[in-house]
């Protein structure tokens, strides 16, 4: 059985992307008569072959426990891409992660992994746990977010650094679009932890003090994990350019984390800052 909270996020995400979506895009006249913008429910269920009073049960939150192939058809008829395609299945108790959410909580950064970081040398690099709690990092990686050791509890997380504090609306550069995307995937990793009061915490404070992430937490986005580039207008160094990749590995208590690294973009003049940046004193690492 669903909780009630299930029901309502699976309604609301079947009601925002058959908004988002027009009939033009799928071949179905318009009408004259059409108030309902996007897709109408009736739509829908034809193009996943359901009755439309079921697919109506969904956005109603009523007490149903769909199959996993007629999401998949749902899903198809909404024209979801994989992300929001599994988005909709791990909201339904379908393809979430195996650990449970106690073990989430308890992640540990192992001597092993911690030490892979230190190697990186003028590459930062960090771990995050399953809502973005910064877990392990190495100096390189305090150029970017500052001093990490100094911080604790929810401010010792990257969506919490990227609203609320000091550093990243002013350095990142493209701030808007990367926090977009970071709201998107904070998002998909949470249909694993709806009822969980533990992640809760962190959306429920962003709410609350970001109208920005509201806003983007209300547009029910998804997006999985993807390499990039990001580049930052660091205080003392100027322009720092980075490629990124975001490995998947294991914790010491082998629960699942991702590892991030930043590697200086060839071309530019990054990596020779970055080397001499993580010899400078605190004051040059954290300025005021």
């Amino acid at each position: 059985m669903l909780s009630s909270v299930r029901r309502r996020e699976i309604a609301a995400f079947l009601k925002v992307r058959r908004a988002r979506l027009q009939p033009e895009q799928l071949g179905l006249p318009r009408g004259a008569r059409r108030r309902t913008p996007g897709l109408r429910r009736e739509e829908v269920a034809e193009l996943a072959g359901i009755s439309t009073e079921w697919y109506a049960w969904l956005e109603q939150t009523r007490d149903v426990r769909p199959s996993q192939e007629t999401l998949q058809r749902i899903g198809v008829a909404l024209r979801l891409d994989p992300a929001e395609q599994q988005h909709l299945l791990t909201l339904a108790g379908y393809g979430g992660e195996s650990r449970g959410q106690e073990a989430a909580r308890e992640a540990v950064v192992s001597s092993p992994l911690q030490s892979l970081m230190d190697q990186l040398g003028s590459c930062p690099a960090w771990v995050i746990g399953a809502r973005s709690d910064i877990l392990g990092w190495n100096r390189a990686a305090t150029v970017i977010h500052g001093n990490l050791g100094a911080l604790s509890g929810l401010e010792r997380n990257g969506i919490y650094q990227l609203f609320l504090g000091p550093r990243m609306r002013v350095m990142l550069k493209d701030w808007e679009a990367h926090a977009r995307d970071c709201v998107a995937k904070l998002r998909l990793v949470h249909a694993n932890y709806i009822d969980d009061p533990w992640f809760n915490e962190l959306v429920d404070l962003l709410c609350e003090d970001s109208a920005e992430f509201a806003a983007w937490w209300s547009e029910h986005d998804v997006l999985l994990p993807l390499d990039g580039v990001k580049v930052y207008d660091h205080p003392a160094m100027g322009r720092l350019a980075f490629d990124y990749a975001i490995l998947r590995v294991l914790g010491g208590n082998g629960v699942p984390l991702q590892l991030i690294t930043y590697m200086p973009r060839s071309g530019t003049d990054t990596r020779e800052k970055m080397e001499s940046l993580i010899h400078h004193p605190v004051d040059v690492l954290f300025p005021q």
